[in-house]
């Protein structure tokens, strides 16, 4: 069984799935103080956190739009995805062609 290495760019992409993760989650976290800064009557404070809610669910959102953007110009994403897993090939190591499998 061949094992993938990672790619130079495994270190950006796990960075970046991060980085949505986090934004959206404080986004998360600014809709509560959102919330929290509406039922308190602090009209100041609730501006700011509304602005927060605004800017850190955007920057969730472009940072998993541009994952997804990177993810589709890799070209060697799915090396060999068979349509029926009953059929068995037999792939030349030297060509890499596949015929199928006689017993």
């Amino acid at each position: 069984m061949v094992e993938n290495r990672p790619t130079k760019t495994s270190w950006a992409r796990a960075v970046e799935n991060m980085l949505a993760v986090v934004l959206i989650f404080a986004g998360i976290a600014a809709a509560g103080g959102l919330i929290a800064a509406l039922a308190g009557g602090f009209e100041g404070w609730a501006i700011i956190a509304g602005i927060a809610v605004i800017v850190l669910f955007a920057g969730g959102f472009f940072a998993v739009r541009d994952g997804a953007r990177r993810r589709a110009l890799e070209s060697n994403t799915v090396v060999y995805a068979p349509d029926n897993t009953d059929q068995l090939f037999d792939v030349d190591p030297n060509t890499g062609e596949r015929t199928p499998h006689r017993e």
